[in-house]
């Protein structure tokens, strides 16, 4: 009797392969020097501030290291008081407790005066290490801003989201604490040594010096494992919030196709992999803490024996207080060492994401302004392109030597099947992307030659998917020029034909949009957008498929305010409407990256190609 095929489970490793993607970040490294000193560069504008945080603060630390002396001092005073006869001990009772308590007095003044320290310390140090955090969110935003349609067609949001939230907010605690907290690690064991040697009994330190070489060796060790591991943490925490980020926006593909369950599944792969990383790295932690905590209780003991032993023999000459100092003075010297650990997994935290954080920030644009860029001036809106060959992948061209001319104040269609290139030339026409061969002229001007924004201000946008940001109707349409006044906005709706629709929502034109528009209709967002446009006054307008979710009625008053502008403003239209198509001053049909046919609607018609085919294709389908 045969036994029924049981399948092995995948291991996580397997199941992780299974959603590696493309650009996926899984090159780990140890972190280096160069690192560190760019992220010091980070710090470096605000050099006087950290300097004087750590001298308050090595200050307050020296001040507070006092109170072993003190300690040391009372003991032996007690002490020596305590051998005294019965008669000199009455005899000096008094002066003897004005003694203790003039140094319980000083010890409190010293411990008032670093008090005060820690507090301006606190301040100051956080004061330059949140201007840190806000600089480098800052230069994140604006390189995000600065970065080509390429980056973002290639990069996950969630990526990206979190190079701007958890990388940036790893580094906080070592902006803030991280260059006092590195000196004050390596100098207190040298205070504490030097203390230890002159001031309580050589033979004490000599005792557990030994251990110096130990804990060198551990620190070592445990960075380069920590380093390692806080890499693998950061990075599968990306893939967590991507995919957390892509199933919320896309939540409504999510319900409609049922895949709760196999994005729930697909989810808690990822999660339970982060789990694992975080259990390894706390398996380190799980090792290295404990022998430091064994270290530091082998040193007590020996210092409590050893000093025991002395202190019986008769041969400590600073007094019993000394011993006690010296106890005390050894956790001064385990603190930094075992604090490190803590202090590393932040700082390898930090570093790990820091590498992310720079790793976005030497990303250059694909599309810049050239260093002798030009403003480009004025223009009337004739635009050409010249033997121009793009594909988002070089080798793999989606436009194959696309040469046209529009003339200034022209309707311009293009018509072809889905992929065959159409939107590619919208996109360079806006500069969204360059040109692998040829050249994209407007008015002359190649606009690789010209300063992108003096592009931008001159040429208007609508896609097919309108993006609204969350805000009033009102602050969306001024978005293309915020220093329109509100009779200026009103105006441009009333032109274009929206201030009735936009009048009919529940506030008019302070109407909250929701996130996306989402609070608005399909319809309802594309005449906002229209009417944004529309403000800007561009003398270039391209629509990407910019009508197909508006109902006729709509269109309708979007085409006669469309008709207003062609005698001033040159038009490029990406749509499927058969009464977009006909009104256009030139069609051209786009096959395979191609242009095939050009000419006028009744022109195209007669000649009976591709377009003929296509506009049977429509008619057919309107009449339906």
């Amino acid at each position: 009797m045969a036994f029924p095929f049981r399948r092995r489970k995948k291991t996580l490793a397997q199941r992780l392969g299974e959603l590696q993607s493309d650009d996926e970040e899984v090159q780990y490294r140890p972190i280096a020097w160069p690192l560190v000193r760019r992220l010091l560069g980070v710090l470096r504008p605000y050099q006087r501030k950290y300097v004087m945080g750590v001298l308050l603060g090595m200050t307050m630390v020296v001040l507070e290291m006092m109170s072993p002396r003190y300690m040391q001092h009372i003991i032996n005073y007690v002490a020596a008081f305590t051998g005294l006869e019965a008669s000199a001990r009455a005899a000096g009772q008094d002066a003897a407790i004005r003694h203790v308590v003039g140094i319980v007095l000083a010890w409190g003044g010293t411990l008032g005066v670093a008090l005060l320290l820690q507090r301006a310390n606190i301040l100051l140090m956080t004061r330059a290490g949140e201007t840190v955090q806000f600089d480098l969110r800052k230069r994140i935003f604006a390189h995000l801003q600065k970065l080509s349609m390429s980056f973002y067609d290639r990069t996950k949001l969630g990526r990206i989201i979190s190079r701007c939230t958890s990388d940036i907010n790893g580094l906080r605690e070592v902006n803030v604490w991280g260059f006092q907290q590195v000196i004050a690690n390596f100098l207190i064991p040298v205070i504490v040594a030097a203390i230890m040697l002159c001031a309580t009994d050589w033979r004490l330190f000599l005792a557990v010096a030994w251990m110096g070489p130990i804990l060198y060796t551990l620190n070592t060790r445990y960075r380069r494992a920590v380093g390692f591991a806080y890499q693998r943490i950061r990075e599968h925490w990306t893939r967590v919030s991507t995919n957390l980020a892509e199933n919320i926006s896309g939540m409504r593909v999510v319900t409609a196709f049922n895949r709760q369950e196999p994005n729930l599944s697909t989810f808690n792969v990822l999660q339970e992999a982060n789990t694992l990383n975080n259990v390894r790295a706390a398996r380190i932690n799980g090792v290295f803490q404990p022998l430091l905590e064994l270290i530091r209780f082998v040193g007590r003991v020996i210092i409590l024996c050893f000093g025991g032993y002395l202190i019986v023999t008769g041969r400590v000459p600073k007094g019993i207080g000394a011993v006690v100092a010296s106890y005390l003075y050894w956790d001064w010297f385990m603190n930094p060492i075992v604090n490190f650990g803590n202090f590393s997994n932040q700082l390898m935290m930090a570093m790990a994401g820091a590498e992310r954080i720079f790793a976005l920030l030497d990303t250059r644009p694909e599309v810049d302004d050239l260093p002798n860029a030009r403003p480009l001036p004025k223009v009337a809106g004739r635009v050409e392109f010249e033997n121009v060959t793009f594909g988002y992948n070089p080798v793999r061209p989606v436009l194959h030597d696309i040469s046209f001319v529009a003339e200034p104040g022209q309707m311009v269609a293009l018509v072809g099947a889905t992929g065959s290139g159409k939107s590619s030339i919208i996109s360079l026409i806006a500069r969204f992307y360059q040109p692998q061969k040829g050249q994209v002229l407007v008015d002359g001007h190649d606009i690789r030659q010209v300063i992108g924004v003096t592009l931008n201000r001159q040429t208007g946008l609508v896609l097919q998917v309108n993006f609204l940001f969350a805000g009033t109707v009102m602050e969306n349409i001024r978005y293309a020029r915020p220093d329109a006044a509100d009779q200026q906005v009103i105006d441009a709706a009333r032109d274009i034909g929206a201030l009735g629709v936009i009048m009919s929502l529940k506030d008019g034109f302070q109407t909250q949009v929701g996130e996306r528009g989402a609070s608005l209709s399909l319809g309802q967002r594309q005449l906002v957008c229209f009417t944004r446009a529309f403000l800007a006054d561009s003398r270039i307008f391209m629509l990407d498929e910019a009508t197909s979710s508006v109902d006729t009625a709509t269109e309708l008053v979007v085409q006669h305010a469309l008709e207003k502008l062609l005698a001033q403003r040159t038009t490029f239209i990406v749509a499927h409407r058969l009464s977009t198509i006909m009104r256009a001053n030139c069609i051209l049909v786009i096959d395979a990256g191609r242009i095939i046919e050009r000419g006028t609607h009744s022109q195209l018609v007669a000649v009976g190609g591709k377009y003929a085919q296509l506009y049977h294709q429509f008619s057919q389908h309107s009449t339906a």
